[in-house]
């Protein structure tokens, strides 16, 4: 598996309808889904590009009507960053191999029963792509 490139969401996993379990449900699906939470539908315009140099960056789409001022004053200021004209870069995380198996830093912390708990997370290579955490990928 090759992991370098951008990656573009195809499934999330969420709650099941009765609220019971979570199950996975694809992007477009839940774009098209009136009663779907809007913060779940923002979150499916995410790329993830994972880069030669060990970086995982978490990109977002520019929105069209979003003030061009406003985008300059939040660049400027250091509390976005950009990647291209049209995407920001909302998160830079890492990622490594270890054993022929690839691993994201999720970026958790903390402790269970005195042990810490590791942030690494394993990306798992499905059919078509990968699963990171609660979302499966595929390449652009």
């Amino acid at each position: 598996m090759n992991i370098i490139g951008k990656w573009k969401i195809t499934e999330v996993k969420v709650f099941s309808p009765e609220g019971l379990n979570l199950v996975w449900r694809t992007a477009s699906d839940i774009l098209s889904d009136e009663n779907a939470d809007d913060y779940v539908k923002q979150s499916l315009l995410y790329k993830y590009i994972f880069t030669e140099d060990g970086k995982a960056l978490l990109l977002f789409p520019i929105p069209a009507d979003a003030p061009k001022a406003e985008i300059d004053e939040a660049i400027a200021s250091g509390e976005v960053k950009l990647y291209d004209d049209s995407t920001i870069i909302l998160e830079e995380k890492a990622w490594k191999e270890e054993d022929g198996k690839f691993f994201f830093d999720s970026g958790t912390k903390g402790e269970v029963l005195g042990e810490a708990i590791s942030p690494w997370v394993e990306i798992k290579e499905t059919d078509d792509g990968i699963e990171v955490m609660s979302y499966r990928l595929v390449k652009e």
